[in-house]
C-alpha cells in the first residue's frame, strides 16, 4: 500500500519520513545519486549500506550464528543501564523490565525503541517512579505471553509407587481379557494405497543420469588448499542447483536468512497527515469498528453524507441557492451504528477532502481551436483546485490507514456484533467471576450458535486472562484490613477469621478475586503456624530426651574367694 504514495509529494508534504532514507533520489546517475545520498543521510550509512528494499518493506541477510537481538542493543546492555542510572540495582531492574515488556520474539529495533522510551521518562520524572511503571506493566505482560513453566518458582517430584491389584481385580482383569475382541487392522486404507503406488512404479528403471557440472568443478578438491576447499564449497552451497525435467533453479546459502528489519507500512501513521486533519484518523479507526465503540462516530458519518447528498442534489436542481422541497436530512441518532463498509468509506473520504480543500483558482489558459481552413489562438478562464497535490497525498495516507486496520485481527473481529459485545463486557468487569461467565457465553457462542469463529474464541480467552491479571491487584480497604489482620493472626484468632469469611456480609460483598486473595492469606498462615510448631514440637522433644552429661558415680563389689584349709 505504501506504493500509492508519490515520494515527491512525501518529500513535500512529510520531509522527516524514514521512507525517504531508503529511496534515493533518481537523476540518471547512480553513482552521483547514491553518493549524494549517503552525504544527506549520513547518521543512516550503516542501515543503508547493509540493508536493502524489497517492495515494502527493509531486509537485511542474517548469519546462522549471530548474537540474539538483545544482545545487539548497545542501550540495553548492563554496563550502560548502570552508567546512565548511577545504580546498579535500577539498572539490573531497567533491564529486566525491558525484557519483560518485550513480546519474545521482538527485534532489535523494538528493543531499542522501548529502552529509548524509558530512558527518556526516566531523564523526565525520575527513575523510581519510571521504575515501578515498568514493573507493573511488565507482570501484566508477563501474566499473558509466559506460559507456566516460565512462571515456575519450585516444584516438587514425589514417584508413586506401582499400584498392586488384589486378588479379585486380577480375577476380572483376566475374565475381561477373555472377552476382548481383537484389534482392528493397523491402516488398511494406507497399505492398500502404498501397494497400488509400488505396483505402478516399482518396475522403473533410471534411464540417465545427469551430470552436474557444479558439482564436478566446486568440489574437486585437485590442487586446492583446505581454504580453498571451504570457500568452493560455500560458493557450490549459495548456487546449488537442482533438474526437474530441464528446469534448474537456485537457492540461498542455507546457513543464511533474510529477516525483515524494517516495514514501510508500519510507519505510516496519522502524523504523516496536516495538523489539521488528524482528529479526522481516531474518527477513522472508530468508524471501522461502530457497534459501542465507533457507533457515534459511525451514525456522524452517514449523517454527513446524507446531508452531502442532498445539498449536491439541490445545487444540481437549483443553482440559483433555492432547496427542494422534501429532501431532508433525518437526525444523527436515526442512522446505524454498524461500522462503516469500503463503499461508504470511499463515499465518506471523498466528500471530507471536497469539503476540506474548497478553494478554487480561475486560471487562464491557452487553447487552439482548429478549423478546415485554418486555426485560432484564444485565452480562455480555468477553474482548478490550488491543494489538489496535498488533497492526494491525504487521500493516499487515509487509504493506508484503512488498509491497515483490516488487516489487523482485533479491529477486524470488532467489526462482529458478537465478539465487539463480549470484548467490551470483559474489559468493563470488575470481578473475576463475571468474566468467567462471560468465558462461558463466548464458548456458547462459538460453540452452539456459530457467532465465534476459533480465532476470536481464542482471543476472548485471551482477554479474559489480561482481565483477570488485572483485577487480580484491585483490592479494597477491607480486603486489605484482613489481609493484615491475618498475617499476624494466632491459631484461634485464624479459626475466627475463617468462620468469618464464610458469614460476614463485608466478607460476603467482596469480589470472587479478593476473596480468593483473603483464602490464600489463611492458608498461607496455616502454613506458617504449623511450621511453628513443629519446630517447637522438637525442641521440646530434644530437651525432654537430652541425655545427661553428668556421671553417675558406680559401685562395683568383686566376690574373694575364700580358702578353706
Amino acid at each position: 500500500m505504501v506504493g500509492q504514495l508519490n515520494l515527491n509529494q512525501l518529500r513535500t508534504f512529510a520531509p522527516q519520513s524514514p521512507i525517504l532514507v531508503f529511496r534515493p533520489v533518481d537523476s540518471g546517475s547512480p553513482m552521483q545519486d547514491w553518493c549524494r545520498h549517503l552525504s544527506e543521510n549520513a547518521p543512516h550509512r550503516r542501515e543503508l549500506e547493509e540493508f536493502a528494499v524489497l517492495a515494502d518493506v527493509v531486509v537485511r541477510i542474517a548469519d546462522e550464528l549471530e548474537p540474539e537481538p538483545l544482545e545487539r542493543v548497545k542501550i540495553m546492555s548492563l554496563e550502560y543501564a548502570i552508567r546512565t542510572l548511577g545504580n546498579e540495582v535500577d539498572g539490573r531492574e531497567f533491564v529486566r523490565c525491558v525484557m519483560a515488556i518485550s513480546s519474545p520474539d521482538a527485534s532489535q529495533y523494538e528493543y531499542e525503541q522501548i529502552a529509548a522510551y524509558y530512558y527518556r521518562e526516566i531523564r523526565r520524572r525520575g527513575a523510581p517512579e519510571v521504575l515501578k511503571e515498568m514493573g507493573l506493566l511488565g507482570i501484566h505482560m508477563e501474566s499473558v505471553t509466559r506460559t507456566n513453566a516460565d512462571r515456575e518458582i519450585d516444584f516438587v517430584e514425589t514417584e508413586i509407587g506401582e499400584q498392586k491389584l488384589t486378588v479379585a481385580d486380577q480375577r476380572r482383569s483376566r475374565e475381561a481379557a477373555k472377552s476382548r475382541r481383537p484389534l482392528p487392522p493397523g491402516t488398511p486404507i494406507y497399505d492398500d494405497e502404498l501397494a497400488a503406488v509400488l505396483h505402478r512404479v516399482g518396475r522403473h528403471k533410471v534411464s540417465r543420469m545427469i551430470y552436474d557440472d557444479f558439482a564436478d568443478y566446486f568440489l574437486n578438491d585437485g590442487g586446492k588448499t583446505i581454504e580453498d576447499l571451504d570457500q568452493d564449497f560455500l560458493t557450490y552451497e549459495a548456487l546449488e542447483q537442482y533438474d526437474e525435467n530441464g528446469i534448474v533453479g537456485f537457492s540461498m546459502n542455507s546457513g543464511q536468512r533474510s529477516v525483515i528489519v524494517y516495514d514501510f507500512e508500519a510507519e505510516v501513521d496519522p502524523t504523516y497527515l496536516p495538523a489539521d486533519l488528524r482528529p479526522l484518523a481516531t474518527q477513522l479507526a472508530k468508524m471501522f469498528v461502530g457497534h459501542s465503540i465507533g457507533g457515534a462516530a459511525a451514525q456522524d458519518a452517514r449523517h454527513f453524507l446524507a446531508a452531502a447528498n442532498v445539498q449536491r442534489q439541490n445545487d444540481l436542481a437549483y443553482p440559483n441557492g433555492c432547496c427542494v422541497a422534501g429532501n431532508s436530512v433525518l437526525p444523527v441518532a436515526s442512522y446505524s451504528r454498524d461500522p462503516i463498509s469500503d463503499h461508504e468509506f470511499s463515499e465518506w473520504l471523498a466528500t471530507v477532502l471536497d469539503a476540506v480543500y474548497d478553494r478554487r483558482t480561475v486560471r487562464s489558459v491557452r487553447r487552439i481551436r482548429s478549423f478546415k481552413n485554418g486555426s485560432f489562438e484564444y485565452m480562455s478562464g480555468q477553474e482548478v483546485n490550488p491543494d489538489y497535490e496535498e488533497m492526494q497525498y491525504v487521500a493516499a495516507i487515509f487509504q493506508i490507514l484503512w488498509h491497515r486496520q483490516k488487516a489487523d485481527f482485533h479491529l477486524r473481529s470488532l467489526r462482529n456484533s458478537a465478539y465487539h459485545d463480549l470484548y467490551v463486557s470483559i474489559r468493563k468487569t470488575t470481578d473475576t467471576a463475571e468474566v468467567a461467565e462471560l468465558k462461558k457465553e463466548s464458548y456458547s457462542d462459538f460453540k452452539a450458535k456459530n457467532r465465534l469463529t476459533l480465532k476470536e474464541f481464542t482471543a476472548l480467552n485471551t482477554v479474559a486472562k489480561s482481565q483477570e491479571s488485572r483485577l487480580a491487584d484491585l483490592i479494597s480497604p477491607t480486603t486489605r484490613r484482613l489481609l493484615k489482620t491475618i498475617a499476624t493472626a494466632s491459631p484461634n484468632r485464624l479459626r475466627f477469621l475463617k468462620y468469618s469469611l464464610y458469614n460476614d456480609r463485608d466478607v460476603q460483598s467482596l469480589t470472587r478475586q479478593e476473596k480468593q486473595r483473603l483464602w490464600d492469606s489463611v492458608r498461607a498462615r496455616e502454613a506458617e503456624l504449623q511450621t511453628e510448631s513443629r519446630s517447637i514440637n522438637r525442641s521440646l522433644q530434644r530437651e525432654l530426651f537430652k541425655t545427661n552429661s553428668v556421671q553417675t558415680p558406680r559401685v562395683t563389689v568383686n566376690p574373694i574367694a575364700v580358702h578353706v584349709a
